[in-house]
Formats: structure tokens, C-alpha cells, sequence
């Protein structure tokens, strides 16, 4: 986080670490895929898994390459309002509440994020991108808000994340 004075922006962006340790997971299974595809008389099913494992992580590498490369801000947030990389810009007019949100995702880990509850839902949703409202859609659907934001990209806890909300917009209410 770039703690900044009120009226310039607050910035959140990806951990180093956090970024190339996901990149070379990417390019692990890259080159297992490559290894399996190099072996002349491997059997059908792991040429297909190898060619599986280059097509699905070769992209995910390459996206991790980028993120690092460029180090934009995944989140950031100002006096009008909070602008996401990929949500968009929401002004704190349109927040009714965040709260702190954690969905088991396997036995062993949580998926950790920030559930912002707007005041007008469809109106964010009908001027997102086509992506961002079917995501937001279906998260409805399943219970969930509209718009989340995942904590694992935004290189910071939800704690300091919270308190420059509150710096912004020191009204927000942060359901506990």
C-alpha cells in the first residue's frame, strides 16, 4: 500500500512474490506438458493432459509476466470513490457496506476477499463490461454481492485496506 494524505489516491498493488511465485507455477506445469509432448511413444492420455497443461497455464504465465512487468495498481482509492482494474470505478455514493468475506475453496485454503454491498446494484451492473456483469450476476445468484474484491491480488490485509476506506469515506460502514 502507498499511504498517501486525504486527496491524493490511496494505491494497492500485487505482491512481487505473490506474482512470481504464480508465474513459475505456470511455467512448472508448462514444462512438464512440454517434457510429456517431447517423449515420441507416450500414450494418448498424458499427450492430451500435456497438451492441456500447455494451453491453460502457457496464457496464465504469460498474464503473470505481464502483471509484473507493468505493476499497475490493482486497486486504488480516492476522496470520489474506489477504482478497481478489472470492476472498474465505484464512488463511496454507491457503498452501503463491505465486509470482510472468506469462501473455503478446498479442504486446506480460504479464498479471502472484501464483499462491497452497493446501494443500486443494477445500475453498477448495467454500465460494467460484459464480463464483470455476468460474474456479478451469477455471484448474486449463488448469495454472494455483486461486486467482490479478491484479497490475494491486492498485496495488503483487509485491515489496512478498511482503514484507508475509512480515510476516504470515514461514514462507510464495515459490517464485522
Amino acid at each position: 500500500m502507498t499511504p498517501e494524505p486525504s486527496g491524493a489516491a490511496t494505491t494497492f498493488t500485487p505482491s512481487v512474490l505473490r506474482l512470481s511465485l504464480m508465474t513459475l507455477v505456470c511455467l512448472v506445469f508448462v514444462a512438464i506438458g512440454l517434457g510429456i509432448l517431447s517423449i515420441a511413444d507416450a500414450p494418448l492420455f498424458p499427450k492430451v493432459a500435456a497438451v492441456l497443461c500447455v494451453v491453460l497455464f502457457g496464457p496464465g504465465a504469460l498474464f503473470f509476466v505481464v502483471r509484473l512487468v507493468r505493476r499497475s495498481p490493482e486497486l486504488t482509492l480516492t476522496d470520489t470513490g474506489l477504482d478497481h482494474r478489472q470492476l472498474g470505478r465505484i464512488g463511496w455514493d454507491e457503498i452501503a457496506s463491505v465486509r470482510p468475506m472468506a469462501q473455503r475453496t478446498s479442504a486446506f485454503s480460504k479464498n479471502h476477499y472484501i464483499q462491497i454491498s452497493l446501494r443500486d446494484a443494477r445500475a453498477y451492473l448495467e454500465r460494467s463490461s460484459w464480463w464483470v456483469r455476468t460474474l456479478g450476476k451469477t455471484n448474486q445468484k449463488l448469495g454472494y454481492g455483486a461486486v467482490n474484491l479478491p484479497l490475494n491480488m491486492l498485496g495488503a490485509p483487509q485491515e489496512e485496506i478498511f482503514a484507508a476506506m475509512r480515510r476516504y469515506r470515514p461514514g462507510l460502514i464495515i459490517v464485522e
